[in-house]
């Protein structure tokens, strides 16, 4: 909460051109309260004044102590308004009936739930693969061309806009870039329409980033992405002996050992046979499938080395 409690319109006004400038107020974070006796007619004829007072959760209390009672009037400017416009009263205050308020008791009301004044309002966007830019047709634009997105950013604005009541025109940037900070404090891209003010808002996607956290507001998340890092292979090298490489000594044992295993277990196997089922050289057979088998030949090569 931050009160401000002034007379002199130009402390006001240095006020409202310092909070603009440096981002003192932001949105959904801080609520100012203005204590004054100025005139309300004298109060809009300050921009950045209205543009504080209507674009922050912010109220004004107009102090009127010249009538018996010392009455007190707490206005509210609603967002996207001219500064002639007339702010609204939420709220009362007199020595005797206390605090009595206009609409519902909610001293800072929520003014950009819904806007009943359906404002037209800037906002920027960039291309990416899953969100491409084209124009539609649209007598009320520049040269019958209205600029529009398609994919999460055009579903994101039809939404927005129908739910808060209002219209939009999408604003690129000349480098059509996301934006980086520059070494003089400023921001290229997206980042610096919507820094410099010059655009309300961007539906994004823009990635969370601790800069740009300290210029922007985000709104909760609406997509969770995965991202992988990703580098080149290395080219393959064929070695004609790289067969070779896992062989060490130990698995020549191990497949040395498991050969002559398996060719002693058919050998006794062909022992226990009946001797009608006997043929000639079947030792000899036994012998060189397991070979066949280790060299992964087929069987010519094994009638070959019979013949041999």
């Amino acid at each position: 909460m931050m009160v401000v409690v002034s007379d002199h319109p130009a402390f006001l006004a240095a006020f409202a051109e310092f909070s603009f400038k440096s981002h003192l107020l932001l949105v959904q974070k801080t609520k100012l309260l203005v204590f004054t006796r100025i005139p309300l007619h004298q109060l809009q004829t300050f921009p950045h004044l209205h543009r504080t007072l209507s674009r922050t959760i912010s109220l004004v209390a107009f102090v009127d102590d010249t009538l018996p009672g010392f009455r007190t009037k707490v206005f509210s400017w609603l967002p996207f308004t001219d500064p002639e416009s007339l702010p609204t009263q939420v709220a009362s205050w007199t020595i005797d009936q206390r605090l009595t308020f206009t609409h519902p008791p909610d001293l800072f009301p929520q003014k950009f739930w819904r806007f009943p004044h359906r404002p037209h309002v800037l906002v920027t966007a960039e291309e990416i693969v899953a969100q491409v830019a084209f124009t539609v047709d649209d007598p009320t634009a520049p040269e019958g061309k209205r600029l529009t997105f398609g994919g999460m950013a055009g579903y994101i604005m039809e939404m927005l806009s129908t739910i808060m009541n209002f219209t939009y025109t999408y604003v690129r940037s000349p480098d059509r870039t996301w934006g980086l900070l520059q070494s003089d404090g400023t921001w290229t891209g997206m980042m610096g329409l919507i820094t410099r003010e010059e655009v309300e808002f961007t539906p994004g996607p823009l990635l969370l980033d601790i800069t740009r956290s300290q210029w922007i507001d985000y709104s909760p998340f609406v997509v969770m992405g995965n991202y992988l890092i990703l580098a080149a292979r290395g080219r393959p090298e064929v070695d004609p002996w790289g067969f070779l490489l896992p062989l060490r000594p130990k698995v020549w044992v191990a497949v040395l050992t498991t050969l002559w295993t398996v060719c002693a277990a058919m050998l006794l196997l062909s022992f226990c046979l009946p001797s009608h089922m006997k043929e000639p050289r079947m030792t000899d057979a036994n012998t060189f499938n397991c070979v066949r088998v280790l060299l992964q030949e087929g069987n010519q090569c094994l009638l070959c080395c019979g013949l041999c």
